[in-house]
């Protein structure tokens, strides 16, 4: 089997149907009750200079998130921010364009490309990037849920999960820092066994990327900046709003921000098509909106990132030669520099 159609297969298997299925569904819930005359009536409408400020803030966040990724790798290697934000777009790039979010993988294997770092050690600061993002959501639905009385009561049992959520992640990182050499001894005389000396290297770099957090001096930096993209986001859907004449009012913007966040999790078409225009046309019937406004304002909400993002992700694309056949596990042995 050649290369062409074993990057074909890793592509267009179950999983990706099942997402193709999920993202039609969807697009049904979402769009079949349809007036095209009112749909176009308000689309023409849309203020096109906040429009497009809303794609420049969009791209300023990215900016952002390449700035505490380049303190998360500086423990490997002090990488140029350039190299960075274009790796980040790529990756939006791939998420927008390619099935099963290949976007991860390309922004670890684009930056190898450019640093010749381990693509493992630099997928574990990936990891390490959306945990930080899973606990910061975790604490604004939390705190959303105890200053705002009034939200849905699935968000205040949401809050409440949420709080579980971040005792039980302080819990363990406590456990793990008392009882950090005894879980090293175990672990190392498990993949020294036998069986597992094919992942040991891969794992070892893994692990180097997963340990950037705590060998990094700047968590405090790391810490601020991941409040800021959050609350940034949370503006660009009141900026997305403003541009269709619709002011949303902080407690709607946030249930919409969680809504649309969530639902960006579940299978779908790459760029989230479908999945996120069936959430976010629900949360906003849910608020009151009529229909044909609720479909308008969602299409623009996912517009807005999804041509500014994937433009200029492909862009990096192109400049950094990258083939999604570079992509495959051969590609990703840990035979790098670093």
């Amino acid at each position: 089997m050649n290369e062409k159609s074993r990057s074909r297969r890793r592509f267009i298997n179950y999983k990706t149907l099942i997402g193709l299925g999920i993202s039609v569904l969807g697009l049904y819930l979402g769009f079949r009750k349809f007036d095209s005359r009112e749909f176009f009536t308000s689309l023409k409408e849309t203020d096109l200079f906040l429009f497009f400020l809303s794609m420049l803030v969009m791209i300023f966040s990215i900016y952002l998130r390449s700035i505490r990724w380049k303190y998360l790798v500086l423990p490997l290697k002090k990488v140029p921010m350039k190299e960075l934000f274009g790796s980040m777009m790529i990756c939006y790039f791939g998420n927008n364009v390619f099935p099963l979010r290949a976007g991860e993988l390309l922004r670890a294997y684009s930056l190898h490309k450019v640093t010749r770092l381990s693509t493992i050690s630099i997928f574990g600061t990936v990891v390490v990037e959306r945990i930080l993002d899973m606990i910061v959501f975790m604490i604004i639905l939390l705190v959303s849920a105890v200053i705002f009385p009034a939200m849905p009561v699935w968000v205040k049992w949401s809050g409440a999960a949420a709080g579980a959520g971040l005792i039980m992640i302080a819990v363990l990182y406590v456990v793990y820092q008392r009882r950090r050499e005894p879980i090293k001894r175990y672990l190392n005389s498990k993949l020294h066994s036998s069986s597992h000396t094919k992942i040991l290297q891969p794992v070892r770099h893994f692990l180097k990327g997963i340990r950037t957090l705590r060998n990094t001096p700047h968590l405090g930096i790391i810490s601020v900046l991941s409040i800021i993209i959050w609350l940034i986001a949370i503006f660009e859907y009141w900026l997305i709003g403003s541009s269709l004449h619709v002011f949303f009012s902080i407690q709607n913007l946030l249930l919409i921000f969680f809504v649309t966040s969530a639902i960006i999790s579940v299978p779908s078409a790459p760029g989230y098509v479908g999945t996120y225009h069936a959430g976010a046309i629900g949360i906003l019937v849910y608020l009151g909106y009529e229909l044909s406004q609720a479909q308008v304002i969602a299409v623009i909400l996912h517009a807005v990132g999804f041509f500014s993002l994937t433009s200029i992700g492909f862009i990096y694309f192109i400049k950094y030669h990258i083939h999604v056949q570079d992509t495959s596990l051969k590609e990703v042995q840990i035979d790098n520099d670093y």
